[in-house]
């Protein structure tokens, strides 16, 4: 990726440190006996506590000498149906702030690196595990540098598989400097199927999403954000799962900050596959 990147992990996540042991083990970082290990463009950062609750982030960044153009969490996914997955998501709150961050904020998506980062996944895909992208959602929202979080899912005997790190671990190392066109998703569930099919099919990279379950909480405003922190041409709404009035409303308000919305057709004519080995 051009400038540099910052790889921001935790103590007090498991997956977090399988991610960490992993990068390390993959590439001879160099550390100063400080906080900070370096390897090319990269950095990579220990903290304490939560991810989803570092707030200020940028400022404790800038006081040990770092000033990324990108951030990357190393994080541990959790879901009740306890499905092996390697996920990414970019983090913000569309209403009240539930897991970290402040109401109604989304940070900085980084809608190329997170594709990046996914399609990386799919090029040795780990056996048993599903990759995916998922809705916008926690914490921190604070952010004005581009960020994703980069996960393993979706309990304790994934979050510690060494093989699940270092898949995770060699994505991120492997981001491709590319741009791709940018669009902002509505409908769908947690895991955006069929966002994360088009993602993958066609030239696009995809900024905020937010599932059916979020729509509720959507106004005009939350949507401009969402269109201008992903740097969105386009917006793509899953239309059969959202209800009339949900798509009437989206729509509505995509038309008011002039952002067309395009359907799967269009998108796989306009920004077919092959586009993708090129940036834009």
């Amino acid at each position: 990726m051009t400038g540099e990147t910052v790889v921001v992990a935790t103590s007090t996540d498991p997956a977090s440190i399988n991610i960490v042991d992993s990068l390390l083990s993959l590439a001879p970082w160099k550390g100063d006996g400080g906080p900070v290990h370096r390897l090319r463009d990269y950095s990579l950062v220990v903290f304490e506590g939560k991810l989803i609750h570092l707030e200020h982030l940028e400022a404790s960044l800038g006081r040990i000498g770092l000033s990324p153009d990108l951030i990357v969490f190393a994080s541990r996914h959790q879901a009740k149906d306890g499905v092996p997955r390697l996920c990414g998501h970019f983090s913000g709150n569309c209403g009240e702030a539930l897991m970290g961050g402040r109401d109604r904020e989304l940070s900085v998506a980084a809608p190329s690196a997170l594709k990046s980062f996914i399609l990386g996944l799919t090029e040795d895909p780990l056996e048993g595990f599903d990759i995916t992208i998922e809705a916008t959602h926690h914490g921190p929202t604070d952010l004005s540098i581009p960020s994703f979080f980069a996960e393993i899912g979706s309990s304790q005997e994934e979050w510690i598989n060494p093989e699940a790190g270092k898949a995770v671990a060699r994505s991120i190392l492997n981001l491709r400097d590319q741009s791709f066109p940018a669009f902002v998703g509505f409908g769908g569930g947690h895991y955006a199927t069929r966002q994360n099919r088009l993602m993958m099919e066609t030239g696009i990279a995809f900024g905020h999403l937010f599932s059916k379950y979020q729509v509720e909480g959507l106004d005009l405003p939350i949507i401009q954000e969402a269109m201008r922190k992903s740097g969105a041409v386009a917006a793509y709404l899953d239309r059969k799962s959202l209800r009339s009035a949900d798509r009437l409303k989206i729509l509505g308000a995509l038309e008011e900050i002039g952002l067309p919305a395009m359907r799967e057709g269009e998108i796989r004519e306009i920004y077919p596959l092959e586009d993708t080995a090129a940036p834009v």
